[in-house]
């Protein structure tokens, strides 16, 4: 708070003392300076107003620019669109060109039963081996099992 009272009180004096230099002023001076402080406030004043129409000049430059690129991306847009439907066109009148030459063409469904598709293939149907079993006698003796063997790893004995 100290530093704010003793800076409080400095630019109070400092204020005093600049007011009693300017009353001891002549007039001539006196006016001199008021001309003198009023062009420097009318040039930054200028200077001011030429920065906001600087951006306002910037800002319409580039709404410009943004409009001319929207512009170019939506006729880009609708050429790519055009081609696309084109092609699209083209595209279903050739199907539509092939499904009635296919339709003059047509052919009858293949079938094919399981039973011929595999007749011939060398594949032992369930049949077969029900059949193999009812030919051959059984043989359920213990001594042929690998589990019946003494050392159980179920290898052949040499």
């Amino acid at each position: 708070m100290g530093k704010k009272l003793a800076s409080g009180i400095f630019a109070g004096l400092l204020g005093a003392g600049l007011y009693a230099a300017y009353q001891k002023l002549d007039e001539d001076k006196k006016n001199r300076m008021k001309k003198n402080l009023r062009e420097k406030s009318d040039e930054l004043r200028d200077r001011a107003v030429d920065y906001a129409f600087y951006a306002n000049d910037a800002m319409s430059d580039f709404k410009d620019v943004l409009k001319d690129e929207m512009d170019q991306a939506k006729g880009n847009v609708k050429d790519a669109s055009s081609k696309f439907s084109e092609k699209a066109k083209t595209f279903t009148d050739n199907q539509q060109e092939t499904e009635d030459g296919n339709a003059e063409k047509s052919q009858d469904d293949i079938v094919v039963d399981a039973t011929e598709a595999f007749k011939n293939s060398g594949i032992p149907s369930a049949d077969d081996d029900l059949n193999e079993e009812s030919d051959e006698p059984s043989t359920d003796n213990a001594a042929s099992s690998d589990a019946a063997k003494p050392d159980g790893d179920g290898a052949p004995e040499k």
